[in-house]
């Protein structure tokens, strides 16, 4: 039997090859919805024990401590679970998981798979050595770490100081990513893996400076995380201490600035105001158009683009 540190061996010799091609297949996205959950889903299993569990990734996003349950469609990936199937060398390359948010894996059967990951407070000296090492992409693509198509070995990485961390996950085990926690891997052989996000109330505050890295590098979010604290503090559900006390933050915040930009506005000459539902569009509808942030609270137009709004 070969060793789980040989396939590792053998995985970055490939990687680190200019003259060996290799070709593997990897199931990688694919919605739980539509090609089924390796956990027992209602109506279909009502009767399984499992498909009520907290642990149970369908419910996981959506439990009583995960602010997505408030979102008003289901999320392909965060919400609604993904599944992998992979195989030996199929891998996944370095990336944070949308919004930051956390994500949570579960390996149903089959060979190991391998991560590797990178602390949260260590995030801004990994995105310097990972430009320090492929100067020429970044300049070409200075959102490189955005497209999730770069994979460096944790020994480069190091060499720069930055800390980087392994673990084998066998089959039947969870592995948790944190927010902004750099993550990438590899499959050991053939396996079956379910995946999907959560944020409970302490990533508030990492789930806003996403949204305003986002707009840096005008990249779309996947929601909007002002509508997120608007329908938290309109739902009918009673929200725990630890939420009230970090939306009631956040929304101060976001309301106080909301205001400062108006008047800066009002200063600026701008007068004509008009009441727009921005919930009733669809998110592409309502993306600024220079940093593609999905606007909720306000925007800018004006009569020469009118197909056009802009993020104040």
């Amino acid at each position: 039997m070969v060793s789980l540190t040989e396939v590792e061996t053998e995985f970055w010799r490939l990687m680190h090859s200019e003259d060996t091609d290799v070709v593997v297949e990897y199931g990688a996205d694919l919605s739980a919805r539509e090609f089924g959950s390796g956990f027992p889903m209602a109506p279909r299993d009502s009767a399984d024990e499992y498909v009520t569990s907290p642990w149970n990734l369908n419910n996981l996003s959506v439990a009583e401590r995960s602010a997505l349950r408030f979102l008003p469609r289901d999320i392909s990936g965060m919400i609604v679970p993904w599944v992998y199937v992979g195989m030996v060398f199929s891998c996944f390359c370095w990336h944070t998981e949308d919004h930051w948010s956390y994500s949570i894996n579960y390996l149903h059967t089959g060979s190991p798979k391998t991560w590797y990951g990178v602390p949260t407070d260590s995030a801004d000296a990994f995105e310097a050595a990972m430009r320090a090492e492929v100067p020429e992409l970044f300049e070409v693509s200075p959102d490189l770490l955005h497209h999730i198509t770069t994979m460096l070995s944790p020994s480069k990485i190091q060499a720069h100081g930055v800390p980087v961390y392994r673990v084998d996950q066998l089959a039947g085990e969870f592995v948790i990513t944190f927010p902004r926690a750099y993550h990438a891997g590899f499959n050991q052989g053939f396996n079956f893996a379910e995946a999907v996000n959560f944020c409970p109330p302490d990533w508030f505050e990492m789930g806003q400076s996403c949204i305003e890295h986002y707009a840096v590098f005008r990249r779309a979010p996947v929601f909007s995380h002002a509508e997120l604290l608007c329908r938290m503090t309109l739902s009918d559900e009673p929200l725990s201490v630890e939420f009230l006390v970090v939306v009631l933050k956040q929304l101060r915040n976001l309301f106080a600035k909301e205001r400062d930009l108006r008047r800066h506005l009002a200063r600026l000459g701008v007068r004509r105001a008009e009441r727009m539902v921005f919930e009733d569009s669809d998110d592409d509808q309502r993306e600024c158009a220079m940093c593609h942030t999905i606007l909720y609270l306000s925007a800018l137009a004006c009569k020469c683009s009118p197909c056009k709004i802009f993020f104040l």
